[in-house]
């Protein structure tokens, strides 16, 4: 899993569906989310990818989105924010072979 760090404004409507967003990523996509404008996100797809998707749930806000290297990191932080960083990869859901 890649972690990105995505940082968005209010732009018209401030109310952004972001379970909506997760759900639209790779199965075992997570998201932390600060103070509802900045938040860590742990996914398999790439930065471009993220940002795709996030588009259509942006609305008018600006937004930017990074791959964190994770590391290196040290902060003052809830211990919520670094069990979720430090958390070992979800391991994808194995699904059948077709027949």
């Amino acid at each position: 899993m890649k972690l990105h760090l995505l940082v968005f404004d209010d732009g018209s409507n401030p109310d952004i569906d972001l379970q909506g967003f997760i759900e639209t990523l790779d199965s075992g996509a997570e998201m932390y989310t600060l103070d509802g404008h900045v938040c860590f996100l742990k996914s398999r797809l790439a930065v471009s990818e993220v940002s795709d998707k996030f588009m259509r749930f942006a609305g008018s806000s600006l937004f930017f989105i990074t791959e964190l290297n994770p590391s290196d990191y040290a902060g003052r932080m809830l211990g919520a924010f670094w069990e979720f960083i430090k958390k070992p990869d979800k391991e994808p859901a194995l699904e059948s072979a077709a027949e």
